[in-house]
């Protein structure tokens, strides 16, 4: 099995090539070896992001931390997805299915919203803590871009993944200060809330706002039926 550091070498050596804000995309990505289909089906906690896209830039400091679950799809030739959610203090629920391809670990997904497909590459992963996904993109407002996410089994991950994750996603172009990661907070206000149970459900906007956290990541861990736990 083809290992993480081998990776993390292959891609340091892009990013020494790489130039501009918006790097030409690579078209030969390499998914993780001997990829098992079956071992990445369940539930996933989308912890980390990156991305070449001008607009997931502008959003990422308001983004919180969602969950994915894949499964057997209607047909052998699709992966069922279910992604959850919050946007606008609202629980948001998406559900699809990735197409399979010839390639084992990269998948189709086309969004009808935008009448395009994009190219998703499972190009590491353990199964069992943690996927990193890179997904390509053209868009006629931003051309060509790739994003990279970080997914753990739990909510939180070890901090050498997180780091490791950054290497991956500023290896492939992507810029420093355009990779996120959710985790931070999301741990920072949990240690918050165990000053008391009313944290969950009392913090109105105004508190909120005092605090310095945004909104949506209060409304993270009010007892609704949209969760991430």
């Amino acid at each position: 099995m083809r290992s993480l550091g081998a990776l993390l070498l292959l891609l340091s050596a892009c990013l020494v090539v790489s130039a501009g804000p918006v790097p030409t995309l690579p078209d030969n990505i390499q998914v993780q070896e001997n990829f098992n289909v079956s071992r990445i089906y369940g539930k996933w906690y989308n912890l980390a992001i990156g991305s070449t896209c001008p607009w997931l830039k502008k959003i990422m400091d308001r983004m919180t931390v969602s969950t994915l679950v894949l499964g057997e799809g209607a047909t052998e030739a699709e992966i069922s997805m279910t992604s959850t959610r919050w946007r606008k203090g609202v629980c948001e629920e998406m559900s699809g299915a990735y197409e399979k391809t010839d390639t084992d670990g990269k998948f189709l997904y086309h969004k009808s919203k935008w009448n395009i497909t994009m190219e998703s590459y499972v190009v590491h992963t353990n199964y069992d803590e943690y996927a990193i996904f890179l997904t390509k993109k053209f868009s006629r407002r931003h051309g060509p871009t790739i994003t990279a996410k970080l997914y753990g089994r739990k909510p939180q991950l070890r901090e050498t993944l997180l780091q490791d994750f950054r290497v991956v996603a500023q290896g492939v172009g992507i810029p420093e200060d355009s990779i996120f990661t959710m985790a931070d907070r999301v741990n920072g206000l949990e240690q918050a809330t165990q000053a008391g149970p009313f944290m969950n459900t009392m913090l109105t906007k105004e508190t909120n706002l005092g605090l310095g956290w945004p909104l949506s990541l209060v409304l993270l861990f009010t007892p609704l039926s949209c969760s991430v736990a």
